[in-house]
Formats: C-alpha cells, structure tokens, sequence
C-alpha cells in the first residue's frame, strides 16, 4: 500500500514537472512583436539649454523618472550607467520571480533619443537564448511608457523626448542627448523649454 502511494506521488510530481517545461517552452517560443518605435515624437520649440552631466548624474535623473513611472506596477526596474547601460529588474516565470540584469551599449539617434543595444543578459540561472530573455521582460509587466523593447532586434529605446521634466506650475521641459560617450565620463543633455504662447 505504501509503495503504491509512494509511485503515485513520483508520477504526479513527475506530470506536474513535465507540464510546467511544457509551459515555459510555449511561453518562451511563441511568437511576440516587438514594440514599435515610436514615429510621432514630440518635436517641441522653444528656449533651448545645454546641460553638462556625468553617467552619475545620468542614473540619478533616469531613475528618478523610472521610479515614478514604475511605482504602481509589479515589475521594480533600476539603471546603472558606468562604461555602459544597465537595466535590473524581475520576471515571473511559472509563478517564480527572477531577477534580470541586462547590459546595454548605448548611442543617440537623430531625435536625441537612446538606442541601446544589448550586450549581455541574466535571468536568475536560466540559460536561454538573448531574444527569449528580453521577450520575457517585454511581456512580463508593465514598462515604462518610454521604454521600448524590441527583441528581434536585441535592443531598446529610451525616448527621452517623452520624459516630461517640471520646470514651473503648468510647464515641462524636454530633453533630447547631443553626446552620450560613457568611456570618458560626458554627457550632454539639450533641455528644451516650451515657449508660451
């Protein structure tokens, strides 16, 4: 009597693991989009100021921003920026919650916005292929609205003209990059002040 409930708890155990790689082998593999770029960026006029700043000064005000557009979601995200870009965070994989670092190099593109190209990525001790990593961040919360990831193409993009930066009662400022070299510690933000009208 008691070897048979003794198999019977093997072969439950062993279906339940079967079915969960069945699972995680759908999840991960089936097809996802990326998320589009986006084409209607805010092309803002008016009093334009260049700031100066370091790549600590860089992840201060990103996380700032982050902090705030993540705060009411599930998914906890956090950047470092030293000789390149480096996003934490958490996905939930078959009700496990695992911790993601992935490293990006970065550069500007013509509307003073970041492309970050993947370098390198960890999901907790999984090996899985760069695509399936970053489709598993994409689809696992809610990002922030100016964070764009694009698996196919092992990149994301920060649209930086989206980030609304309070200057007095009633108006945001824009920021657009002109110079992100993290080798030698430079970055120049352009900050553009809406003109009244």
């Amino acid at each position: 009597m008691i070897k048979n409930k003794w198999k019977l708890a093997f072969f439950t155990l062993l279906a339940l693991i079967i079915i969960a790689l069945v699972v995680l082998f759908v999840m991960v593999t089936s097809s996802s989009e990326d998320q589009a770029i986006p084409t209607n960026l805010n092309q803002i006029n008016g009093s334009e100021v260049t700031v100066k700043a370091t790549a600590d000064d860089f992840e201060t005000l990103a996380n700032h921003f982050i902090s705030d557009a993540t705060a009411d979601t599930q998914m906890p995200m956090k950047m470092f920026v030293d000789k390149d870009i480096t996003l934490t965070s958490k996905v939930s994989v078959l009700g496990a919650t695992l911790p993601v670092t992935m490293d990006f190099d970065p550069s500007i593109d013509d509307k003073g916005n970041l492309i970050l190209k993947q370098t390198s990525i960890a999901i907790g001790r999984l090996d899985i292929p760069t695509q399936t990593a970053l489709k598993l961040v994409k689809d696992s919360g809610k990002l922030p609205d100016f964070i764009t990831i694009q698996p196919s193409e092992n990149q994301a993009y920060i649209n930086l003209n989206a980030i609304e930066v309070p200057v007095s009662k009633g108006t945001d400022a824009h920021v657009r990059a002109t110079k992100f070299d993290l080798n030698n510690d430079e970055i120049e933000l352009k900050v553009i002040i809406p003109s009244k009208e």
